[in-house]
Parts: C-alpha cells; structure tokens; sequence
C-alpha cells in the first residue's frame, strides 16, 4: 500500500461528502488525513500494527480516520466511501476532480444537465448549455481544461515524447531548492508509447519548488495541487506528474516513479513475503529504514540486483534476477553505424554529404544508404541512377577516408505475394539489402507470414525490415506468425529490423521479444529520412532493451570491417 494511495481515497471521500451534503467538518477532517498520509514517510500498515491507538498518534488522524484506515488495510476498502458511492451518479468524482468543480457545481450540472462523468461534462461544455450553471467564462476556461485531459488520454510516440520531456526535464532542474531531478514512467523504460511525463524531485522545500514548477512557461494549465505533488498540462495537451521527496528517499522515489505498475506490485509481494514494507520512501523493517537513498540499494534490501528500467513490466525479469540471468543489454554506445537511412536519391531530404556529416557527430563508423528501389530515377531504367548513385557513393567514400563509410545498400518494396520490386540485377549490385513491406497491409496472418518469408527466401536479402509495418496514428501492426518468420531468419542467416524511426517503432516490444528469443540476427536501424532523424537510435535501442536484446547479435555493434565479412559471407552462403 502507497501511502499517498490511501491519501486519495480520503481526498475521494471527502469530495463524496460534500457532494452528499454530510457535515463539512467531515470533509475537512478527511482532507487533513489525506494531506498527513501523503507526506507521511513511513509505511501506513507499519503504523496501523499497533492498532487504532497507533494511529491516532499521528497528528491530524483521530478515531473515526483511524477505524476507516484499519478497515481499509484489512478489507481493501473504507465502508463509508462505498457507502456513499452508491448515492451519487458513476464517475461524479472525475468531474469532481476537474480544477473549479466542487461539489455543489457538479451537483446543479448532474440535476439541471445530466453530467455525471468527464464525457457528459465536456459534450456539455462544447455545446454551451453550461453557460446556465457555469456562465460563459468559467465554461471556456473549464473546457479547456476537460479538453487538454480528454486530449492526454491518447497516448504518444516517444520519440515526440522523450525531446519534450527532456526540455521540461533541464528546466525542473534549474529550480531553486531542487536538488536531484528524474524523468521516470514509461519515458525512462523505454516504452513505445506514453500516456504522460513523470518527474521525480528530491527536495528539502517541496512548497517553494512545487511553486515554481507551476510558473514554468511551458505549463499551460494547472490541474491538480498537492503538498509534494502536482499534475499539469503542456499546451500540446501532453500530461505532466511532478512528485517530490525528500533527498534521503531519493533512490526509493526512483523506483516508485519508474514503475511499471506491474513490477511495483510484484516488489511489494516480495517485500511483505519477507516480512518488509515498500513504499515511495524506502524499503522498512517496522520502523526501521532499511534501504532509500539509492535504487541499487533498494534492489539489495529485496535481495535483488538492479534491474534495468525498460526490463520492469513483470515479464520475467523478476525471476531471471533472482536467478542470475539478467542480460547485458545492449547500449547506445556500443552501436557502431545505422542500417537504414535515405537520401536525395529517393525520398530523403539530406545529401549523402550531409548524412555522412551527421553520421561523423554521432561517431558511427558506418551508414547504410537504404534509398528505395522503386524510387530511383525514372522506373523504365532504375539501374541507371542505382549506378550514378553507386559512384556518387564510391566519390565520398574516398573523400571521407571511410570515416563513415557509406554502404551501397537499397530497400525494395515486398510485393503482396512476396516477390521483390526490383531488378534482380540491381539487387545483386547492391552492397546490402532491405526489403520491406509498404503497401497490402492487413493481409490475413497466414498470407502474410508466407510473403515474409518468401522474401526473406530471396538470395539477395539480407534484413526484414520495419517487419509488422505499423505506423502510429495511421495503422496496427500487420498480423503473421512471427516465430515461424524469425525462425526462419534465424536458418537462413538474415537479419530482421528493430527500427527506431519515432511514427513506426517496430516491432512493439512483445513481438521484439519473440525475434530476440528466436535467436535471428539484429539490424538496428532509424529509417532516416532526414540527418537528425539519425538521433533515433536511441528509440532502437530502447526497443531493444525492451525485448532483452544483447550485442551480440547485433550487427550494428559489429566494426565496419565485421559488418562487411558478415554481408560477404551471406552471400556466399547464398
């Protein structure tokens, strides 16, 4: 049990008597238990150990908060918050938790207009008919609000989630009185897609940091306030949780930041199996703080090795921690040159003088010049521009030193039935292959398992890329059997594409699992289309770590000069 979890359940029942019209003493009672239990450091079930009188020690809590707070540890609920359920419409409290709703307002707005949930109340708002109970002003200013939140709901790409957050991230730490500074959630595991920005802040003065959190420019509206937490809007709609703690709890507010939710659960089992308590502050033994200053040391105190944060969705890593088998997962530093990227030659934006430029920042060793096959010169004779750009390649490669070295490579549409658009002597001339596919999407899964592999069948082919096709806000992964592909991948010598490009992500992390475990080699790739679209391996590899991946299967990890015996000795093989 989160101490702050129990501290929103009174918030709730507070909000439930008011509406109800009990006793606002009550109300308030149930606020300042709230506000006590959320800055309250040691584990609630600890204190409820000695029973009522226990619990009635701790300022602000007296017997009535004390029998609803051992009622709720022993049955799981508080009976008067059920109770009190049952007399008011589903989903009041959402409307109820809408800044400058309080109870009497979304009383008239369920009597007079019938809202009882946050859909009702924003078909209310943008129709006008809240003008009655809220007046014109009010009304805009609200629904800009129910807006924002209606907006949060969808869930975004990281890689348009990871910039914003990061510049959000730099600001937070500027702050006086912050001293420590996280972006956590599913940003920090590495998640493909996220429903909110989650900020961690160790502080002494959380009120005064809490205070210039909400001044910061990039805010566009407040929705919630709390004494060491507060929830905001960016003006794009994106959600924003800010959390403080104290600097000793630093590594335990880590872990409880990160998530996910799943894994958090399974660590409080383990705890209470060993007769501990986890919570925000610190893994305790009764009283006692056994571990809270760094996550390494929360680990330990659960008899466990770190685990790597895109690891913690309780899918397997538990198990494989206790047993010694955590992988090392493969970093960004090990990546050596990006697999697929594209040019002026087809549908890029950037030279390959400017590719290679900002493949020099980045370090890399190598860069794949990936240009589709179908988009080369004029298609009654692509071979002529593939060879015009075969020697503009060749040109910068001597002038460059091979400091990158740019592959001579292409990427050929698979056809519905699984052959290939492209001249086989234009395959054959390439230095490497990527097929993929770009159109019949949604074909039945048999079908389209039986077309990936008869490309990937293709001599000439060397990756499967963006295998399940899926592209943000446009269309889901394509269905196949994905085992039987990768195996296949895997006793042909080909490689499959974890690609990074933010809108594509593929394959989602379930999927990426399978071709890990399959044992198929590994391209990593950003399907650039732009030079700083090259900045996207960083979401390659974080779908990587997602799917347990190693570097040893790998290619990019691979020096130039391993690369290319690798793509020597395929063909060979071929």
């Amino acid at each position: 049990m989160s101490n702050e979890a129990i501290a929103q359940l009174f918030l709730e029942l507070a909000d439930l008597t008011d509406y109800v019209g009990d006793s606002p003493f009550k109300s308030r009672a149930y606020r300042q238990a709230a506000r006590v239990l959320e800055t309250l450091q040691t584990p609630i079930e600890t204190l409820a150990e000695g029973g009522a009188d226990a619990l009635e020690t701790i300022p602000g809590i007296g017997e009535a908060i004390a029998e609803k707070i051992l009622a709720y540890l022993h049955t799981g609920v508080i009976p008067k918050r059920e109770q009190l359920l049952q007399q008011v419409p589903h989903g009041i409290l959402e409307v109820m938790a809408v800044p400058g709703i309080g109870a009497k307002t979304a009383r008239q707005l369920h009597e007079q207009l019938g809202v009882s949930d946050l859909q009702s109340l924003r078909k209310a708002l943008l129709s006008g008919v809240a003008d009655a109970v809220l007046g014109a002003k009010k009304r805009e200013r609200l629904l800009r609000l129910v807006e924002l939140k209606h907006k949060a709901q969808r869930r975004t790409p990281l890689g348009f989630a990871l910039p914003r957050g990061r510049e959000l991230l730099q600001a937070i730490q500027q702050l006086e009185g912050v001293g420590n500074a996280l972006l956590g959630g599913s940003v920090r595991r590495m998640q493909e897609d996220v429903g909110d920005l989650d900020y961690l802040v160790a502080t002494a003065q959380p009120e005064r940091v809490l205070e210039a959190f909400l001044q910061l420019p990039q805010i566009a509206e407040v929705y919630s306030q709390g004494a060491n937490r507060a929830q905001v809007f960016l003006s794009d709609g994106l959600q924003v949780d800010l959390k403080t703690v104290p600097s000793q709890s630093w590594g335990a507010g880590m872990l409880y930041i990160t998530g996910s939710k799943a894994h958090s659960i399974r660590l409080r089992q383990r705890a209470i199996e060993q007769g501990l308590k986890l919570n925000e502050y610190g893994v305790w033994r009764g009283t006692d703080c056994l571990a809270s200053e760094t996550e390494d040391a929360m680990y330990t105190a659960l008899g466990l090795p770190w685990i790597p944060p895109p690891l913690r969705e309780d899918s397997g890593e538990l198990e494989a921690a206790e047993q010694g088998r955590l992988p090392e997962l493969v970093r960004l530093e090990q990546v050596r040159g990006d697999l697929q990227s594209h040019s002026t030659w087809s549908d890029g934006f950037n030279t390959l003088e400017e590719l290679a430029q900002t493949a020099v920042v980045l370090g890399y060793e190598y860069l794949a010049i990936t240009d589709h096959a179908h988009m080369l010169g004029d298609q009654s004779d692509p071979m002529t521009a593939f060879e015009q750009r075969t020697r503009a390649i060749e040109q910068l490669n001597e002038q460059l030193g091979g400091r990158p070295y740019l592959i001579n490579a292409i990427e050929v549409n698979i056809l519905a039935d699984g052959t290939l658009f492209a001249p086989e002597k234009l395959l054959r001339g390439a230095q490497l292959v990527l097929a993929g596919v770009h159109d019949h999407h949604g074909l039945p899964a048999e079908q389209m398992t039986q077309r990936l592999i008869r490309a990937l069948e293709h001599p000439a082919v060397d990756i499967l890329a963006h295998p399940t096709g899926r592209r943000y806000g446009k269309r889901p992964p394509n269905d196949a059997d994905w085992e039987q592909i990768f195996t296949r991948a895997r006793v042909l010598g080909k490689a499959v594409e974890i690609n990074g490009y933010p809108t594509r992500m593929d394959p989602p992390t379930p999927i990426a699992r399978l071709l890990v475990e399959s044992g198929a080699w590994i391209a990593l790739g950003t399907d650039a289309h732009a030079a700083r679209d090259l900045q996207a391996m960083e979401l390659a590899v974080g779908l990587a770590q997602r799917a347990w991946a190693t570097p040893e299967r790998i290619l990019n990890t691979r020096s130039r000069d391993a690369l290319l015996q690798w793509l020597r000795d395929r063909r060979n093989a071929s």
